[in-house]
C-alpha cells in the first residue's frame, strides 16, 4: 500500500479530494520535520505528523491553532493556551492539533536521553 492509502485508512473523516491533492505534496515536506523513512514502524507517527500538516493546511488564519484551555457559558469566555517553548517551536507547532500531540507522544521515545 502506498502512503496516501494508509493515510485514507486510518484518517478516514478527511475529505478524500483534499486528501489527493494535499498528501502528495506533504509527502515530499514531512521529511523536514521527521526524518525516518515511512516503515511499519514510522508508520503511526508519519501518518499523525502528515495528518497535523493537513490541518495546518486546511486552516485559513495565519495564526496558529490553539487548545482552549477553559471555557464558561455564562457571559461566555474562552482561554486559549499560549505559546510555551518549554519543548521548542517544533514542539509548540505540534501541540497545535491533536494528531500533533499524537506525533509527539509516538517519537517521544526515539529521541532517547541527553548525553553527559
Amino acid at each position: 500500500m502506498s502512503l496516501i492509502d494508509d493515510f485514507k485508512d486510518r484518517f478516514p473523516g478527511f475529505d478524500l479530494a483534499v486528501v489527493d491533492t494535499y498528501i502528495p505534496i506533504l509527502e515530499g515536506v514531512y521529511p523536514s520535520y521527521y526524518s525516518l523513512e515511512y516503515n511499519d514502524s514510522t508508520k503511526e507517527a508519519t501518518l499523525n505528523l502528515l495528518a497535523h500538516l493537513l490541518v495546518m493546511e486546511m486552516n485559513d488564519s495565519p495564526n496558529m491553532l490553539k487548545s482552549i484551555e477553559s471555557k464558561s457559558v455564562g457571559n461566555v469566555s474562552v482561554s486559549y493556551s499560549s505559546l510555551s517553548y518549554e519543548g521548542g517551536e517544533l514542539h509548540d507547532f505540534m501541540r497545535g492539533s491533536k494528531y500533533g500531540n499524537r506525533f509527539l507522544i509516538l517519537t517521544a521515545r526515539r529521541y532517547g536521553g541527553m548525553a553527559v
